[in-house]
């Protein structure tokens, strides 16, 4: 099966072609819906259409099944190989094709039509405004057809499945000094869209909690993994053994994540040093330091 070039980020909703002329562009707005409706629901909704170009553009629009891809949060526009998750074909769109002058916006309609027989879970697509023609502005030859889109993410109540384990979470083994950054990967086992929330707590050798990060609050699709990072900003450290703990929740029942618990060490080495030669330079010369201790008390002069 050949997937779509676009790309789109699941938390911005932007779709990012290659090569694309910066004189012929679209815009749209909102970039994300998230809608919950029950089997037999219509639901419908607006999405904002823009030209900031110098030109004419006809446009198409389409809406079609999107799929994860990587783990920093993008999906791929292509066919979905089941239908257990789309919603290309209960989703239609009005006007399906129009033309937009420079600077001009247009409101397109969109309807979902929730079949009777909807599985309960997470159904997910994108609305994508497409350009057929460019005209005008000066443009000669071949053009790269822009294409941008909204994401669509449904979720229709029932007999569904929220199942989100903490697969990794990571830190550099030794750090001289901070910032400390984490790297969490969550892998969605179950049959919706989740969006985890939740912290970091750091404690030192004594079992003292030193600092607290919340990781950022992201969606991730069913049978997905997503990377999430996150930064404990604190400079200098004290040297010794960390302990970090990630605790959180998801879900719309707040389950609670199992919690993951990592090990780090920190070592200001240079400093460290510094302070090692200064201790051997007072053993060392002790003896002088003690001569001259009772010069200055006692006014001997040791010979």
């Amino acid at each position: 099966m050949k997937k779509n070039f676009l790309l789109i980020l699941i938390f911005g909703g932007l779709i990012l072609a290659p090569a694309i002329f910066a004189q012929v562009s679209i815009g749209i707005s909102p970039l994300v819906f998230e809608i919950t409706g029950n089997p037999g629901d219509v639901i419908e909704n607006q999405v904002k259409i823009y030209n900031p170009s110098d030109v004419t553009i006809s446009i198409r629009m389409t809406v079609e099944d999107i799929a994860p891809t990587g783990e920093a949060g993008h999906v791929v526009v292509e066919p979905a190989e089941t239908e257990t998750y789309s919603i290309a074909k209960w989703t239609k769109s009005e006007p399906e094709e129009f033309v937009l002058k420079p600077k001009e916006e247009k409101w397109v309609k969109f309807t979902i039509s929730i079949p009777e027989n909807a599985e309960p879970g997470g159904h997910y697509g994108t609305i994508v405004a497409g350009s057929t023609q460019v005209v005008g502005g000066g443009i000669t030859g071949a053009v790269i057809v822009p294409r941008v889109g909204t994401l669509v993410l449904l979720v229709v109540p029932g007999q569904m499945e929220e199942s989100l384990i903490v697969k990794d979470l990571t830190a550099p083994k030794y750090s001289e000094y901070g910032p400390i950054n984490f790297a969490i990967r969550f892998e969605n086992e179950g049959t919706v869209h989740v969006k985890p929330k939740g912290q970091i707590v750091i404690t030192n050798w004594l079992g003292k909690k030193v600092g607290s990060i919340p990781f950022p609050e992201r969606n991730v699709l069913p049978e997905a993994i997503r990377k999430f990072e996150a930064s404990w900003d604190k400079k200098w450290l004290w040297a010794g053994r960390y302990t970090a703990t990630l605790t959180g929740s998801y879900g719309m029942n707040n389950l609670l994540l199992t919690p993951t618990v990592i090990t780090f060490w920190a070592f200001p080495w240079k400093i460290g040093l510094v302070i090692l030669a200064i201790i051997v330079f007072i053993i060392l010369s002790r003896k002088r330091w003690l001569a001259a201790f009772k010069i200055l008390i006692k006014g001997e002069r040791v010979l």
